[in-house]
């Protein structure tokens, strides 16, 4: 997230700024690294210095400009457990505007920005603060074992999307094949490897 002083600029200059931003990125989209925040703050007629005392680095600047061209379903009022959600996570589809779905190709190429938009981009927004709503009311329904932390549950499974993302790296995969992995991989987390009656035998 910027910094609260880029809030206090005037909607205009921020617009400018994110803007720039834009055409900075796409016109390096086959090279993240190459892009500039020096250039970015050419583009945008400030000091060079500014850009860092709106945002913390490039990568700040770059995962807020995609969030305003990305709109995230983040509710599924048919779901009554966080399995439930699971399910229909894999089914929903964020939209995006033109820019958003070229900001979108960079990340799926750079992992550093994927690790920030599964993990720092999520630290304070709506999608956390609605996996811990379904946690929280799966325990007060008894649904959980006690000995499992709830910021542990939303940790490991905000960690699935970034894992399978890595295995399809690995692997070759593509998008579809990689949301297949996705799903496999949270009915491990929900309901683990072994058959029933297992734990007493391995314990």
């Amino acid at each position: 997230m910027p910094k609260k002083l880029f809030f206090k600029l005037p909607a205009e200059k921020q617009q400018k700024i994110l803007d720039a931003a834009a055409e900075e990125f796409i016109e390096y989209k086959d090279n993240y690294k190459k892009s500039s925040v020096n250039r970015i703050a050419e583009r945008a007629d400030i000091a060079i210095g500014s850009i860092y005392k709106y945002f913390y680095d490039k990568n700040d600047l770059f995962m807020y400009l995609f969030e305003q061209h990305r709109k995230r379903p983040v509710s599924c009022p048919d779901s009554d457990t966080f399995y439930g959600y699971s399910k229909e996570q894999t089914s929903m589809k964020d939209s995006f505007t033109p820019i958003g779905l070229l900001l979108l190709d960079i990340i799926d190429t750079t992992p550093s920005l994927f690790h920030d938009l599964v993990f720092k981009s999520r630290k304070h927004d709506k999608y956390l603060n609605l996996l811990y709503t379904y946690i929280r009311s799966d325990r007060a329904k008894g649904r959980l074992r006690e000995s499992f932390d709830d910021d542990i549950i939303a940790y490991l499974y905000t960690s699935l999307e970034y894992i399978a993302y890595q295995y399809r790296l690995d692997k070759g995969l593509d998008e579809e094949a990689e949301n297949e992995v996705f799903k496999k991989m949270a009915e491990m987390f929900f309901f683990g490897i072994y058959h029933n009656g297992m734990k007493d035998k391995l314990r």
